[in-house]
């Protein structure tokens, strides 16, 4: 089927892309393991699917719906879960993707719709005579999380390239405000929606590695769990950072705007000194007395040219002691 990929993962042999309908989940020694990748969320493929494995009673219509909150239930031979995923696509913003999990013995389902850049970036790196075979399927299944939560740093990398850019803009630019004010609600937008997608997944990540599940907390994959909720919270911590990076660039226009006030109010006291100056030589020369320049042929263009060399130096040493 074009949208259903199983591969079979033999630790003593190959590892060869299988048809569904070849599967036998029962024949399955511990050196081996299956992986059902499913890229469309459609009820006949998933009763098919479920009917080739054996799997009873999985909730259909709740992995059919990937528009609900992340969430995990037990059955008596396997485990369902959800977790969300994030995908980038250039400058854009981040878009979420809803991946289910079904894990039984020696066998993963995962079911999303359309492609997944991680699952298939795995596929590629791990072929041929690959070591997946030995591991069990809550490994293989903390192995595809870890690789998920990479999803969420990737995002967050191409985030901060969006913070530098703009960083970049407001130190050598002088950006309009509303242009400015756009990028900042964009931004603010992306890191809270990474935030708000991230969190509630936490439930599905804790109960994954507590005493009770005992699908994990008795296989060899428990100490995985608990390095992938470290690596959980690392990525909620970098999230929260990346938040108060997006306000910095705000302060960081906010002190441009206040510099750029600054110095605009100190070149019009400046020019405002300079008038004020003129004003009061004119002032004195307007004064009711006899003096020799009146009695000069150009004495007005003198008197301007003379005002027109005061402010010229006025400027000039203002300039120098860096005053404007």
């Amino acid at each position: 089927m074009e949208y259903v990929k199983a591969y079979l993962y033999d630790a003593s042999g190959n590892d060869d892309e299988i048809d569904i309908d070849d599967i036998d989940v029962n024949g399955l020694d511990e050196n081996q393991m299956l992986w059902v990748n499913v890229s469309k969320r459609d009820e006949k493929l998933l009763n098919r699917i479920t009917a080739s494995l054996g799997v009873k009673n999985l909730p259909c219509k709740s992995v059919i719906d990937d528009t609900g909150r992340p969430e995990i239930d037990k059955f008596e031979d396997f485990f369902r879960f959800c977790v969300e995923s994030v995908v980038n696509e250039g400058d854009e913003s981040p878009v979420k993707l809803m991946i289910d999990y079904v894990v039984g013995t020696n066998y993963v389902v995962t079911i999303h719709e359309g492609d997944v850049a991680y699952l298939d970036e795995f596929r590629k790196r791990e072929k041929d005579e690959s070591q997946i075979g030995e591991l069990d399927a809550e490994s293989f299944v903390a192995t595809l999380l870890d690789l998920n939560i990479v999803t969420y740093f990737n995002a967050l990398d191409a985030l901060e390239r969006k913070v530098d850019k703009i960083d970049e803009r407001v130190l050598k630019e002088d950006i309009e405000t509303n242009d400015f004010l756009e990028h900042m609600v964009n931004l603010r937008r992306d890191a809270s929606k990474l935030r708000r997608w991230l969190t509630p997944q936490r439930e599905v990540y804790y109960a994954l590695s507590r005493a009770d599940f005992r699908q994990i907390s008795e296989s060899d994959s428990a100490e995985q769990y608990k390095t992938l909720n470290q690596h959980f919270e690392s990525a909620v911590d970098a999230i929260e950072h990346a938040r108060e990076i997006v306000i910095s660039v705000f302060e960081l226009y906010a002190t441009k705007s206040t510099h750029m006030t600054n110095t605009l109010v100190q070149r019009l006291t400046f020019l405002t000194l300079i008038t004020g100056s003129l004003a009061v030589f004119a002032g004195i020369l307007g004064m009711n007395f006899k003096a020799e320049i009146f009695e000069l042929e150009y004495g007005f263009w003198v008197t301007v040219a003379g005002l027109f060399i005061l402010a010229v130096c006025i400027a000039a040493v203002a300039r120098y002691k860096s005053w404007i």
